[in-house]
C-alpha cells in the first residue's frame, strides 16, 4: 500500500541519552514530552495519549522509580496540549507501574478514566475532579473506550466480583458482567494444550480486552496456565455470546472488524512456524485464527497501527541490545524506517518500561517510550511528514 506522506529515512540516526547525533541528516523530528528528572508513562500500546479532538495528550510522571514488574509506586496525572504547552497536573496517583503505567485513556473530551492501585478512576480532564461516585475494584483496564463504555478484568483475588470481563458505562457507572471465567470455559479449549498444566478455571485470566473498531466485537487475552502456549485468544460479540478461543498472535489488536494483526507465535494448529525465521513476524488472522496475510513486517514485538491502517510500528524482540524501533509503510517492510535505536539499560526489558507505540488520532505522529539515561525512562512523539 502506498504511503501517503512522505517521510526521510533516518537510519543513520543514534540516539543516546536523550541526545541526537545525526550523520549529514535531516534534523529527527522526535519530540520529549516528558521532563528530564523522572521516569514518565503514556498507556497500552495502540492506546493514544490524545483526546478524541486531538488537542490534548495525558501521560503519568512516576514521583518514585518503579522496579520489577509489578512494583506499584507514587505518580502523577497530568495534561498538556499537542504543541506541548500548558502542562498541568490532574491528580494525584496511589500507585503506577512501569507497564502501561496507569493505562490510561479518554472517554470523550471531557473525562480521562484509569486504573489506580486496584481500583478504576474517573477524573475530568480540566479540573481533575474525581467523577466514578462508587468503588470499582478490578485487576486492570481494557486497552480503550467505545461510546463512553469503559471494558475492565477482575482475576480470582483481584477485585471485587466473579472472575471474568466487564462493562462499565462511564455516563451511569453501572456494571455488567460480559463473560466470567466459567462461561469461557464451556467453550472447549484447542486440543494441542498440554491438559496437565491449565490452572483451574477461577485462576484463568482474561485481559488486554480491546472493542472491535465498530464495538460489536471484544478481543481479548485469555491466559489459561503459565505456559506460552497457554495465552489463549478470545473473541466473542459485545455481549458475550459467539465466543470463540485460538491461539494468539503476540500483542494481538484489531485490524478491521473481521482481523486481528499480531506477532506470529503458533499456527492455527499450535505448532511453531516451520521456518524458525517465521516467528513472531507479523501476521493478519481472521476471526477463526485463519491467517489472511503473512510477513507483514519482520521479527517484532509492542506495536501500534496508523487509523488508516497505512503505518505499522514495532520494536525489536524482547532482551535485544540495541533495541530498534521502526515504522513500516504497510506490505511493505522494504521501505522501513527506522524511529529510534537506544540501550536498554535496565529500564526497558528488566523495570518493564516498554516502547508502547501509539498513533495519533489523526495519524500524523507516532507516540512511544525510550530511555532518557541509564535511570530514567521517557516519553516522546515522532513527526510524520
Amino acid at each position: 500500500m502506498k504511503a501517503r506522506s512522505v517521510i526521510r529515512h533516518i537510519s543513520a540516526a543514534v540516539l543516546l541519552f536523550g541526545t541526537i547525533t545525526l550523520n549529514a541528516q535531516p534534523q529527527l523530528k522526535e519530540h520529549q514530552v516528558s521532563p528530564d528528572g523522572m521516569s514518565a508513562v503514556f498507556s497500552f500500546y495502540n492506546t493514544t495519549p490524545e483526546s478524541p479532538d486531538g488537542k490534548v495528550l495525558v501521560y503519568v510522571r512516576c514521583k518514585k522509580e518503579p522496579y520489577g514488574r509489578e512494583e506499584s509506586v507514587p505518580g502523577e496525572l497530568w495534561t498538556c496540549t499537542r504543541d506541548l504547552e500548558n502542562h498541568r497536573k490532574l491528580a494525584d496517583i496511589d500507585g503506577t507501574v512501569a507497564h502501561n503505567g496507569v493505562e490510561a485513556q479518554w472517554i470523550d473530551n471531557d473525562r480521562i478514566v484509569f486504573f489506580d492501585k486496584g481500583r478504576i478512576r474517573i477524573v475530568a480532564a480540566r479540573t481533575g475532579k474525581d467523577l466514578l461516585t462508587k468503588k470499582i475494584s478490578c485487576a486492570g483496564l481494557g486497552h480503550y473506550p467505545i461510546n463512553h463504555k469503559i471494558l475492565y478484568n477482575i482475576y480470582s483475588g483481584e477485585g471485587t466480583g466473579e472472575p471474568g470481563i466487564y462493562e462499565l458505562d462511564g455516563d451511569t457507572f453501572e456494571t455488567k458482567l460480559v463473560l466470567s471465567n466459567a462461561d469461557i470455559a464451556k467453550i472447549p479449549l484447542p486440543s494441542f494444550l498440554p491438559g496437565d498444566q491449565v490452572a483451574p478455571v477461577k485462576d484463568w485470566r482474561a485481559l488486554h480486552c480491546q472493542y472491535a473498531p465498530d464495538g460489536k466485537k471484544i478481543a481479548f487475552r485469555l491466559d489459561v496456565g503459565p505456559f506460552e502456549e497457554g495465552q489463549l485468544q478470545g473473541i466473542c460479540n459485545r455481549d458475550g455470546s459467539g465466543l470463540t478461543i485460538m491461539t494468539q498472535t503476540l500483542h494481538s489488536i484489531w485490524y478491521d472488524n473481521g482481523s486481528l494483526i499480531g506477532h506470529l507465535r503458533y499456527e492455527k494448529d499450535g505448532k511453531k512456524p516451520g521456518d524458525p525465521k517465521l516467528r513472531f513476524t507479523l501476521v493478519r488472522v481472521d476471526l477463526e485464527g485463519n491467517i489472511l496475510q503473512r510477513n507483514i513486517t519482520p521479527k517484532g514485538n509492542h506495536l501500534c497501527i496508523s487509523p488508516d491502517r497505512q503505518w505499522v510500528a514495532s520494536e525489536t524482540f524482547y532482551q535485544t541490545n540495541p533495541v530498534v524501533f521502526t515504522l513500516y509503510p504497510d506490505g511493505h517492510p522494504g521501505k522501513a524506517i527506522e524511529i529510534a535505536r537506544y540501550n536498554p539499560y535496565d529500564i526497558v526489558w528488566k523495570r518493564r518500561f516498554h516502547v508502547n507505540p501509539a498513533f495519533s488520532r489523526d495519524g500524523k505522529r507516532l507516540y512511544y517510550s525510550r530511555p532518557l539515561n541509564e535511570k530514567y525512562a521517557g516519553i516522546f512523539y515522532y513527526e510524520i511528514k
